[in-house]
C-alpha cells in the first residue's frame, strides 16, 4: 500500500514572533481595539469590539484561513491566550467581573445596505480553558459558548452542524450550538487524541497556549435582508457558568457573497477516482481521508489542490464527520444505523477502543461560499460507498528497546539490582509488561521492571523483554542489549585435593580424586582433569583414573575444581604420583660358540615372560659393551682374556623393563691366523731378483714381514726384509729360502718358510 503524508504548511510554521495587543489592558474604560486589519472586512462592513480583543500572529491548529493573523476575542485578557513565550502550565484567569458573574466579549460586525449583499460569511472556532465533557447541556446550563446572531431575529449561525452539511434521508441528530460542555471538542494540540493526518498521536502543532480545547475551523454563514437598513451581527464568546476560566473565538476572513446557499453545489473530480481512507485499520492507528490516492502525499482540507471542483472554479473547503457501525451494517446507507463518532470531524481519526470491531465511514462535505453544501461518503462520486474493513486491535508503530542500568561500577555482581529503562511508544502505552532473561533462558518469577541478581545468574548476559500493552492493542515487545556478564563469586576457601590408590600406582591400578573437605561454601559438586607430566590427558575427566600403558614411568596429577551456581571456578591440582610399570619376569638367555677372537658366539632366548615382550640385545666383555642389537656376536680382539656376557632387555606397554644376564664364557682365547704358504719364484743366479709370494693370510688386516735367508743364515738389515731379493754373489752354491711372519692384535702370530730355491750358480 502506498504510504501517504499531509502537507501542513501552516501547521508547522509560527508566523511573526508575537501577539500583536490593541487592547492593551483589560479595563472596560479602554478604547476597543480595530480588528479590521484580521479580518479583512471587505468594503461596506465595520467593526467594533465590547470586551477584550487581540490579533494574533501566531499560527495555531486551523488558523489563520487567510493572510497572516487572525483575531482573538476573549471573556478574560486576550493577549495572554497566545503569549510570546508559552506557559502549557498556565491559567489564563482574566476575571473581568466580580466573583461568580459571567465575563463575555462580543465583537459587531455592521454590514451597510448599500453592498446589497445577500449572506455575510465568517471563519470561526472556539477555544475554552473550561474542561470540557465537564457538564450535560441544556437551556440552564450552556457552558461556554460562542454565539453569532443577527441582531433582532433569534437564529443561531454558530452550530455544529452534525447532519446538517449532509443530505441522506435519515439523520443521527440535528444540530447544536457551538458549546463547550455540549460538543466534544477535538482536543488540544499535544493530546494524545489530536493526531496530525497521515501520524499517528502527533500534535498539530507544539504546545502554544494554555487552552484545554479548540474546535475545528467552521465558516458561519449569515443571511442578509435589509429589512430595516443596515445588518448588524454580534459574535460572542461567553463564560456562561464560570468567570474565573477564559474562553475565546478565534475569527477570520470577513466575506460578503450573493447568497448563503444556493446554486449547483461541488463535488470531487472524477478524474481522481474518488478519495480513500488511508492508514492501518487498528485501534489507535492514524485514518486520514486523502483525496487524491494516486500521489504520495495527503492533500490538505484547505488545499488549492484537494481533488474537489466547483462551478465556478473557486477552490473548495472539505469539512468532516466520521462514522462507525458494526460490520454488518456496512453497506447500509441509511444513516440511522450509523453512529457519529464524538470528537470525530478533522481530516484524520484515530481509532479509540469503542471502535474496535467496527466499520467505519468518513462522510466529506465541500463548502463554497454560497454554494449548496455537497456530501459524498468518503469518495468521488455519488453511488460509491467507501467503507473500512473491521478495525482491529491496535499496533504500535513506534517505541523503542529498553536498555539496562545498574551499578555505578559498571559491573553487576550476585545480589545488585539492574533496572530497565525505556521511553515511550507511539501511541503511548498503559503499562508495560517486563520479562528477564539470562542467556536468553526466562528467569521465572522476573517480572518486575527492576530485577535482583540471584546466584544462578552469575557469569551469564542479563536481557530483558518490554511490552508495550494498551486496551485493545496487539501487545509489542522489545528486546535489550544484552548486559554483563554478571561478575561470579570467590570461594572463601579452597582445598587441594590428592590422589588416592589402593597399593602402589602402577599400570592397570585405579587412580581416585579427592577433592578434599576444606571447600567453603559447600560445592554443588567437583570437575576434573587428569594430567600427565602436566599436560592434560583428554577425557580424563571424572573422578576416578585407570592408569594407562602411556602412563609408566609419568608423574600423574589431577586438577579438581569446585562447581557452585554464581561461583568462580577456582581449580586446584594434586600433588603428582609416579606411575610404575607391571613386573615382567623375563628369562635366562644362552650363549654358544667358542670364545675365541674371531669366533661367532649365538645367545638364546626361550621363554620370555610376558610373551610379546620386544627383546634387545647387549653383549660385554667384563663390563665393557662390544655390541648391541643382534643376538649374534664375532669376538673382537678387545675382548682377550675377558668372559663374554650376554645381556637381554625385555619391553613391553605397561610393565618395567627387564634385563637378564648370560652365565660368563670362559675367558677369550688369542685367535689363529690362516697362514699361506709362501713361494719364491725367478732364476737362482748371482745378480738376479728373487720374489716372494705369500699366498692366503686371514683374517683382513693381517700384516706380514719377511726374512730371507742363504742357506741356514738369515740375511740383516734392511735388503733381507724385502719381498723381493738381488742375490749376492756370497749366495753362489748355496740355496736360498724366504720366511713370512703374520701379525694380527688379538691372534697368535704364524710363521711359514718357503721352500729352497735351487744351488745359486754364477
Amino acid at each position: 500500500m502506498t504510504s501517504h503524508r499531509l502537507v501542513l504548511p501552516v501547521l508547522t510554521a509560527v508566523v511573526g514572533s508575537s501577539l500583536a495587543v490593541l487592547a492593551t489592558t483589560p479595563s472596560a474604560s479602554a478604547a476597543p481595539p480595530d480588528p479590521t486589519a484580521a479580518l479583512g472586512l471587505p468594503t461596506g462592513v465595520s467593526a467594533s469590539v465590547t470586551g477584550s480583543g487581540a490579533v494574533s500572529t501566531r499560527a495555531f491548529d486551523d488558523f489563520p484561513s487567510q493572510g497572516s493573523d487572525y483575531y482573538v476575542l476573549s471573556t478574560g485578557y486576550a493577549p495572554t491566550a497566545f503569549p510570546a513565550v508559552p506557559d502549557p502550565d498556565a491559567q489564563l484567569s482574566a476575571d473581568r467581573g466580580e466573583d461568580g458573574v459571567s465575563d463575555s466579549s462580543t465583537l459587531t460586525l455592521t454590514v451597510d445596505d448599500a453592498t446589497g449583499a445577500g449572506c455575510l460569511f465568517v471563519d470561526f472556532a472556539l477555544g475554552t480553558e473550561e474542561p470540557v465533557h465537564k457538564y450535560t447541556y441544556h437551556d440552564g446550563n450552556r457552558g461556554d459558548d460562542i454565539s453569532i446572531t443577527r441582531r433582532g431575529e433569534p437564529t443561531e449561525y454558530a452550530m455544529n452542524a452534525g447532519w446538517g452539511y449532509f443530505s441522506q434521508a435519515t439523520r443521527p441528530a440535528a444540530p447544536v450550538p457551538y458549546t463547550s460542555n455540549a460538543v466534544m471538542y477535538w482536543h488540544h494540540p499535544g493530546d494524545p487524541l489530536d493526531p496530525a493526518p497521515g501520524t499517528a498521536e502527533q500534535p498539530w502543532l507544539p504546545e502554544v497556549t494554555a487552552l484545554n480545547s479548540v474546535t475545528t475551523r467552521d465558516t458561519a454563514r449569515i443571511p442578509l435582508t435589509f429589512a430595516s437598513g443596515d445588518e448588524v451581527v454580534d459574535i460572542t464568546v461567553a463564560d456562561w457558568a464560570n468567570g474565573d476560566l477564559d474562553s475565546v473565538a478565534l475569527l477570520d476572513r470577513v466575506r460578503l457573497g450573493a447568497s448563503c446557499r444556493a446554486g449547483t453545489g461541488v463535488e470531487p473530480n472524477p478524474v481522481h477516482g474518488g478519495g480513500v481512507i488511508a492508514g492501518i485499520r487498528g485501534v489507535g492507528n492514524a485514518l486520514v481521508y486523502d483525496p487524491i490516492p494516486s500521489t504520495e502525499v495527503v492533500e490538505r482540507y484547505d488545499s488549492d489542490g484537494n481533488g474537489w471542483r466547483s462551478p465556478s472554479a473557486v477552490p473548495v473547503e472539505l469539512r468532516f464527520r466520521w462514522y462507525r457501525t458494526t460490520s454488518t451494517n456496512a453497506l447500509i446507507g441509511d444513516m440511522s444505523v450509523w453512529q457519529a463518532i464524538p470528537d470525530a470531524d478533522r481530516q484524520a481519526y484515530v481509532p479509540t477502543a469503542g471502535d474496535r470491531g467496527k466499520v467505519l465511514i468518513v462522510l466529506v462535505t465541500g463548502v463554497v461560499d454560497g454554494r449548496r453544501y455537497e456530501t459524498f461518503p468518503s469518495t468521488g462520486e455519488s453511488g460509491t460507498w467507501y467503507v473500512t474493513t473491521p478495525i482491529a486491535s491496535g499496533t504500535f508503530v513506534e517505541g523503542e528497546a529498553p536498555t539496562i542500568t545498574g551499578p555505578s561500577g559498571g559491573t553487576a555482581a550476585v545480589g545488585d539490582v539492574l533496572t530497565a529503562q525505556i521511553g515511550h511508544t507511539v501511541p503511548r502505552e498503559d503499562t508495560w509488561a517486563w520479562r528477564w532473561y539470562a542467556d536468553g533462558q526466562l528467569i521465572l518469577g522476573a517480572t518486575s521492571q527492576t530485577f535482583t541478581i540471584g546466584a544462578a545468574q552469575a557469569g551469564k548476559m542479563i536481557t530483558v523483554q518490554a511490552t508495550a500493552k494498551r486496551l485493545n492493542f496487539t501487545d509489542k515487545p522489545w528486546l535489550s542489549a544484552p548486559y554483563g556478564p554478571i561478575r561470579l563469586q570467590d570461594w572463601t576457601s579452597t582445598d587441594q585435593p590428592s590422589i588416592v590408590v589402593d597399593g602402589t600406582a602402577s599400570y592397570g591400578k585405579t587412580l581416585t580424586a579427592d577433592p578434599g573437605t576444606g571447600w567453603t561454601p559447600v560445592p554443588d559438586r567437583y570437575s576434573y582433569q587428569w594430567k600427565r607430566n602436566g599436560s592434560v590427558i583428554a577425557n580424563a575427566v571424572y573422578a576416578n583414573y585407570t592408569i594407562r600403558a602411556d602412563d609408566v614411568g609419568s608423574d600423574i596429577s589431577v586438577v579438581v575444581a569446585g562447581v557452585k551456581t554464581g561461583y568462580t571456578a577456582a581449580p586446584q591440582e594434586s600433588a603428582p604420583v609416579t606411575i610404575l610399570g607391571a613386573t615382567m619376569q623375563g628369562a635366562t638367555p644362552v650363549v654358544t660358540g667358542t670364545p675365541q677372537v674371531g669366533q661367532q658366539l649365538s645367545g638364546l632366548v626361550t621363554d620370555w615372560d610376558p610373551s610379546g615382550s620386544i627383546l634387545s640385545y647387549q653383549w660385554y666383555a667384563g663390563d665393557t659393551l662390544l655390541a648391541e642389537g643382534s643376538r649374534f656376536l664375532t669376538v673382537p680382539a678387545s675382548a682377550v682374556g675377558s668372559p663374554i656376557v650376554l645381556k637381554v632387555t625385555g619391553r613391553r606397554a605397561g610393565y618395567a623393563p627387564k634385563t637378564v644376564a648370560s652365565a660368563p664364557t670362559a675367558a677369550v682365547a688369542l685367535g689363529a691366523l690362516t697362514a699361506g704358504t709362501p713361494a719364491i719364484s725367478g732364476q737362482a743366479k748371482v745378480g738376479q731378483t728373487l720374489l716372494a709370494s705369500t699366498g692366503f693370510w686371514g683374517p683382513t688386516g693381517v700384516r706380514l714381514s719377511y726374512r730371507w735367508k742363504i742357506g741356514r743364515n738369515a740375511v740383516t738389515g734392511p735388503r733381507g726384509a724385502r719381498q723381493s731379493f738381488v742375490i749376492p754373489r756370497t749366495a753362489r752354491g748355496k740355496r736360498i729360502t724366504v720366511v713370512v711372519t703374520g701379525r694380527l692384535a688379538g691372534y697368535q702370530t704364524a710363521r711359514k718358510v718357503s721352500a729352497p730355491t735351487a744351488q745359486v750358480v754364477r
